[in-house]
C-alpha cells in the first residue's frame, strides 16, 4: 500500500509541476518574438501563421493548466500526504491536465517536437524564422477557417477518446464503490477501531505476536476479517500471559467497552460471550512453546475488565 501511495504523489507531483512549466516554456518561446517585434516597431504584427485568436486558445490552455495544479493538484498532494486516495479524482485530475497539453502543442509551431523546433530555432536567421506581416481581414477569414477546418477534422477523435475515458471512469469509480462497501462490512459483532495508518511490524512487536500470523493480523485490524488465530508469544511462570491478548483487544476493538456498556438496561455482550469470541480469534504459547487454545477464562477476563 505504501507503494501505491508513493507512485500516485509521484505522478501527481510531477504532473502539477512539471506540466505548467512546459507549457509556459513553450508559450514564452513562441510569443517571444512579437513582443520583440512589437517594442521595435511599436506595431502589433503577428509573424508566420500566428493570430491574435491563436494566442489566446493557447494561453488560456496554459492558465487552465495552472489553475488545474493550483487548487486541484496541490489539494491531490496534501489529501495523499494524509493516506487518502481519491483514485476517481486523481484519474480525472490527469486527463484534464493531458487534453491541456495535447489541445496546446496541436496550436504550437511542431507539435509535440519542441526539440525540432529548438535546432530550427538555432540554423535559421531571425528574419528567416520571424516573418512578420501586416494582420488583414483575408488573413483572419483564412486562419479562421483553417481553425474551423482543423476543429473538424479533430471532433470526432476527442469525442471517441472522451467516450473511452468515460468509460474507463465509469469502471474505476464501481470498483472503488465495491471495495468501500467491502471494508464497510465486518465479521464481528464488535467493532475494529479506526486502524488505516498503523503499522503492522510495530502491533507485532508491542504485544508479541507472532510473524506467522501477520497476513492474519492484517485481515483482522485492516479488513475486518477472521482468517484465522492470531498467535501471542509473550509466555508466564505458570502457562501463558493473557496480558498483551486482553491489552490488544481493549487497545485495537470496543469489545471490552461492549461488555461494560447498557443497551435498553442489558449489557452489550456478556463477558461469557467475550471470552469466546476473544479465544475464537487467538492462540498462545506457553513457557514449553506449546499451543494453547483457550488461553482466555472466565476469571482472568473479569479481573482485568473490572
Amino acid at each position: 500500500m505504501g507503494i501505491l501511495y508513493l507512485v500516485a504523489y509521484l505522478l501527481v507531483f510531477l504532473l502539477t509541476i512539471f506540466f505548467p512549466i512546459y507549457i509556459l516554456g513553450r508559450l514564452w518561446f513562441a510569443i517571444s518574438p512579437f513582443f520583440i517585434n512589437y517594442f521595435a516597431t511599436e506595431k502589433r504584427n503577428w509573424y508566420n501563421d500566428w493570430n491574435n485568436d491563436r494566442f489566446i486558445i493557447v494561453f488560456s490552455l496554459c492558465i487552465a493548466s495552472f489553475l488545474l495544479s493550483s487548487f486541484w493538484g496541490l489539494s491531490l498532494l496534501e489529501e495523499i500526504k494524509q493516506s487518502n486516495l481519491q483514485l476517481t479524482s486523481i484519474f480525472f485530475y490527469i486527463i484534464l491536465q493531458v487534453i491541456c497539453l495535447i489541445l496546446f502543442e496541436v496550436k504550437m509551431d511542431h507539435p509535440f517536437k519542441p526539440y525540432s523546433a529548438y535546432k530550427i530555432f538555432q540554423k535559421k536567421k531571425y528574419n528567416e524564422r520571424f516573418v512578420f506581416s501586416e494582420a488583414s481581414d483575408e488573413a483572419g477569414v483564412l486562419q479562421t477557417e483553417e481553425l474551423k477546418r482543423e476543429i473538424r477534422d479533430s471532433k470526432g477523435i476527442i469525442l471517441e477518446e472522451l467516450q473511452h475515458h468515460k468509460e474507463v471512469a465509469g469502471e474505476i469509480h464501481h470498483f472503488t464503490k465495491e471495495s468501500n462497501e467491502l471494508l464497510k462490512k465486518s465479521d464481528f459483532i464488535f467493532d475494529i477501531k479506526n486502524n488505516s495508518n498503523l503499522i503492522l511490524a510495530d502491533v507485532m512487536s508491542n504485544y508479541f505476536i507472532s510473524k506467522d500470523s501477520e497476513s492474519i493480523l492484517e485481515d483482522f485490524l485492516l479488513r475486518k476479517r477472521k482468517s484465522g488465530k492470531i498467535t501471542f508469544t509473550k509466555t508466564a511462570r505458570n502457562g501463558v500471559s493473557v496480558q498483551p491478548i486482553l491489552d490488544f483487544f481493549s487497545i485495537y476493538t470496543n469489545l471490552m467497552e461492549k461488555c461494560k456498556e447498557k443497551e435498553n438496561g442489558e449489557i452489550s455482550i456478556s463477558q461469557v460471550e467475550a471470552v469466546k469470541i476473544i479465544n475464537e480469534l487467538v492462540v498462545a504459547k506457553d513457557k514449553h512453546n506449546n499451543p494453547v487454545e483457550n488461553p482466555i477464562n472466565a476469571q482472568n477476563f473479569s479481573k482485568y475488565v473490572s
